[in-house]
Formats: C-alpha cells, sequence, structure tokens
C-alpha cells in the first residue's frame, strides 16, 4: 500500500498529483487538522479557519477526483501528528510513502525523523509552491555572489523568460519600476474589494470548532472573509487582473485610512496554501494586462513580488534561517506591551495597521515594514518576540516567509546577509505616505528614531547608504533633542517591557 501524506499548505490541484492516481485501491492520502501544529503560535483565527476550511473543500475535491482521502478532523484522534500518522500507516500495511517537500524547517525534521524511525521507503516531490527549487537556489548562492535580490530576480527574469525580450533585455528598458510606484492615495480614489467568496459548507462548522478550541487567539470569526476553495482563489487573482492590477503600481506603498488592501492583490493565503501557484498567478497577470491595458510600472512590480522576493525569501530561509534565528546583531531584548494586540499603542499609524490585522489578519508590504517593523527596531524588540507577533497576527504567516522578512528586512537582526541598511523611518514617512494629521505620536516616532541613530552612531558612519543621516543628526538643537528623547522613552515605555 502507497500512501500520499498532504499538509495543509499543500492544496495543490489534482493534476499536481500525477504520481498518485487516483482510483488506485492500493494508495491511500493522509490529511489531517492537528491541535499542536494549530498552536504553534497563537495564530490568528482567520488562519485557522482558512486551513482547516481549505483542507476540507480540498479532502473533497480529492475524493470527487477519485483518490481515497483518510481525513482526521480536530479530535478525531488524540495524540501528537507522528501518533495518528504512524497508526494510520501501521493499520493500513503502507510500505511506501509519497509527499511533497516541505517547507518549515521544524516539521520537516519531525517527519523526516519518523520516516526513518519507521523505516519507509519515502519520495519527496518538488513543491508546485514555488518556481525555484533548492538546488537552484543554492546554486545561485554558489556562483560567488552575496544573496541580493536586484540579481536575483533579474537572473528569474531571464531563466523564466518573464518580461523580456529574446535577448533576455526587461521590457521597458529597465529591470524595476519600483521608483515610480511611491504615490499617496488621493482621498476620492477608493480602490475596489474583492468581490464576495463562495462559502464552503465546511465554514460553519470550523468556525464554531475555532470559537470553541482557541478563542484566546487574535482576532474573529464572525469577520472571516476569504475563499477556502480553487474555484474561490481563481475568482479572486481575475478580480485582481480585471479591477486592481492596472492601479496597483502607484499606490503599492501607500497607507491610506479609507482603504484596508489598496489595490493589493491579497493571494499570499493562496499562494501559501497552495490553492494557486505562482505560476499561473504570473500567466493570469501576464495575459490580462495586455486585456486590460495594465501599465508596465503595475505588471512589472507585482511579477517583481511573485517571481522575485518570495521566491528570494524562500530561499534565505533554506540557507541562512539558523543564522537569522540565532543572530541578535543591535542586542535588542525588549518584549511587547499588551498594545501591540489591542491596536490601543497611541502611534495613529500603527494603531490602524495593528487593528486592520485584529480585522483581517492582513496588512501590505509597507504597512509591515515601515509601519510595524521600523518600529519594533527602533523600540530595541527582541527579534524573537517580533517574529512571534508577526507569525500570530498574519493570515499568510508561516517561519519561512517570515523568517527572512522579520529577521532580514524589518529588524536587520541578522547583521545584513541580504539587506544593505535597516529600514526606519520617523514620523514624515507616515504622513507623506497617508493622510495621518500631527500629534503627540510625532514626537515619539521621531525621538525613537534618532535616538537610534545616535546610539549606533559607528554603524551608521560605516554604511554609504545610511551615512548622510548623522550629518541631520548632528545639526539638530540640543533642545530639540531632549524633547524628542521624552517623548520616546515615554513611548517605549508604554509599549514594551523591559
Amino acid at each position: 500500500m502507497k500512501a500520499l501524506l498532504i499538509l495543509g499548505d499543500q492544496l495543490f490541484s489534482p493534476a499536481a498529483l500525477s504520481f498518485l492516481k487516483p482510483g488506485v485501491k492500493s494508495s491511500k492520502v493522509f490529511m489531517r487538522e492537528d491541535r499542536g501544529l494549530a498552536t504553534h503560535y497563537r495564530y490568528h483565527k482567520h488562519k485557522l479557519i482558512l486551513f482547516f476550511t481549505a483542507m476540507r473543500d480540498y479532502a473533497d475535491e480529492l475524493t470527487a477526483a477519485g483518490y481515497s482521502v483518510h481525513y482526521e478532523k480536530l479530535g478525531d484522534k488524540p495524540g501528537s501528528y507522528e501518533e495518528s500518522f504512524e497508526a494510520f500507516i501501521v493499520q493500513n500495511a503502507i510500505q511506501s510513502l509519497e509527499y511533497f517537500e516541505i517547507q518549515d524547517a521544524f516539521f520537516e525534521s519531525r517527519i523526516h525523523s519518523l520516516i526513518a524511525r519507521l523505516g519507509l521507503a519515502a519520495q519527496s516531490t518538488d513543491s508546485p509552491m514555488f518556481l525555484t527549487s533548492r538546488p537552484m537556489f543554492k546554486a545561485y548562492l554558489d556562483s560567488g555572489r552575496t544573496p541580493f535580490m536586484k540579481t536575483f530576480y533579474e537572473s528569474q527574469r531571464r531563466r523564466l523568460k518573464v518580461l523580456v525580450d529574446e535577448d533576455g533585455k526587461p521590457e521597458g528598458g529597465r529591470w524595476s519600476f519600483d521608483e515610480d510606484n511611491r504615490l499617496k492615495l488621493p482621498a476620492d480614489l477608493i480602490p475596489p474589494h474583492p468581490p464576495k467568496p463562495p462559502r464552503s459548507r465546511h465554514l460553519a462548522d470550523v468556525m464554531k470548532l475555532i470559537d470553541e478550541h482557541f478563542a484566546d487567539h487574535p482576532g474573529e470569526s464572525k469577520n472571516f472573509w476569504l475563499p477556502t476553495n480553487r474555484k474561490g482563489a481563481r475568482l479572486w487573482l481575475d478580480d485582481f487582473v480585471q479591477h486592481r492590477l492596472k492601479n496597483f503600481g502607484p499606490y503599492e506603498d501607500a497607507l491610506p485610512v479609507h482603504s484596508p488592501f489598496v489595490f493589493h492583490s491579497i493571494l499570499t493565503p493562496f499562494l501559501n496554501t497552495g490553492l494557486l501557484t505562482p505560476a499561473e498567478v504570473i500567466k493570469a497577470a501576464i495575459a490580462g494586462a495586455a486585456v486590460e491595458d495594465v501599465p508596465l510600472n503595475s505588471l512589472e512590480g507585482f511579477i517583481r513580488q511573485i517571481c522575485g522576493w518570495r521566491e528570494f525569501v524562500r530561499g534565505i530561509y533554506q540557507n541562512f534561517r539558523i543564522r537569522q534565528e540565532t543572530t541578535n546583531f543591535w542586542d535588542h531584548r525588549r518584549k511587547l506591551s499588551r498594545h501591540w494586540y489591542e491596536g490601543t499603542t497611541g502611534v495613529e499609524p500603527l494603531d490602524l495597521t495593528i487593528q486592520k490585522c485584529r480585522q483581517f489578519g492582513y496588512a501590505h508590504h509597507i504597512e509591515r515594514l515601515m509601519v510595524v517593523g521600523s518600529l519594533m527596531l527602533l523600540l530595541e524588540v527582541d527579534p524573537h518576540e517580533a517574529h512571534r507577533w508577526f507569525m500570530e497576527m498574519f493570515i499568510d504567516s508561516a517561519d519561512w516567509v517570515m523568517g527572512p522578512n522579520v529577521y532580514g528586512m524589518a529588524l536587520f537582526s541578522d547583521g545584513g546577509i541580504f539587506a544593505t541598511k535597516p529600514y526606519i523611518c520617523g514620523s514624515n514617512y507616515y504622513r507623506k505616505m497617508g493622510p495621518f494629521k500631527g500629534g503627540e505620536w510625532q514626537d515619539g516616532v521621531d525621538g525613537l528614531y534618532w535616538g537610534f541613530i545616535s546610539k549606533n552612531r559607528g554603524f551608521f558612519a560605516k554604511n554609504p547608504r545610511m551615512a548622510f543621516i548623522l550629518g541631520s543628526l548632528n545639526k539638530m538643537k540640543p533642545e530639540r533633542l531632549m524633547t524628542l528623547h521624552a517623548a520616546a522613552e515615554s513611548l517605549r515605555e508604554r509599549l514594551t517591557i523591559a
């Protein structure tokens, strides 16, 4: 008897299961809702609802396609994932196992250990979740290059033949149009919301389950808003291409108060569960861009996120995970106060982002990096504390994506494995990108900003991209610096715990 192991982030089209034919009585698919995995962090309720409902929908899809599915709902079988899986293997006399490569290292290690202990003949298959195999990224690193998103992205475009001409040169004469994509969203421009998704027959039961077993997790079940199957995910992909991709580029960094999603695609929950693959997303975007007359800066900006950044951070995780998880470059140790979970920090752009996370489990990349990440860095938050918050507050969280984004980008706590500078800002950036009014929060944020630079003068003096900031600091009047310092310490005391 052969078995196929399917995890909650491997809900690929049945066409991807070509190595296990449907209707064959000598094969079974194993799927399990596991309390241990669901409480690895205190995940947002919407993330748990998405995973459990999508898994049940997927089991229905496989069954309809002729596969024999062994599905364990939460509470069906007590014990650990390994105990349940081992019982399934013994009861069904499983002799060989097929599985897609597992992305998060902690669980990959557990499954590999179980396979070895049971002496199973096992075969791992590359995941359709990515365009770049592990050996491909390793070859990129072995070429002698320091990992750098720019060079990786350009090589991806050439390799995949995406937005390049016959000579491998970029369409439009530039690899990136990022400089064109930094506009503030006008108050009278209202981005359309994604369509209401089809409701799964499992949704009500799963929502009740989550409220009963995970009551202390962030979010509210009643606000759940996402598709949970391939049809719904594809509906959102097509809607994005038709109605939001055109304006995605110019306003992708905007911080408006009147639009929770701006023109972002909101596709990462489906890419990170396997309901969509990057290959089909890129294909749909390029095909739709021609029909919808999408400008190149919007198309390129979106493609860069899919075939560039997403693939890049996964490669960083696979090759630098331990170094990132064990390095605390700034030696920051502070913990987060309750205000980070309640959205009551008193910093207007931060509270808006936290409240959005509470409601939707979502914020776009600039809100994550320049609002949450920058302030965590300036407040000297412990890297593991920051990582835990990101894992808990987002529907698309996973170790492989949050590790590099938090340790490498948001906090620079890895010392610069791939980033060339820490991404920090003062209050002016928030007011430039959003309609935020001045207030006491400004002095607190600016005090944190200048205090961090002053404390780390040696680092900034040696960084060619940021040394100029010291000149501005040196010109500030002592009285102003004292005012900012007092405001910063007050904010630090409120938002963190020593």
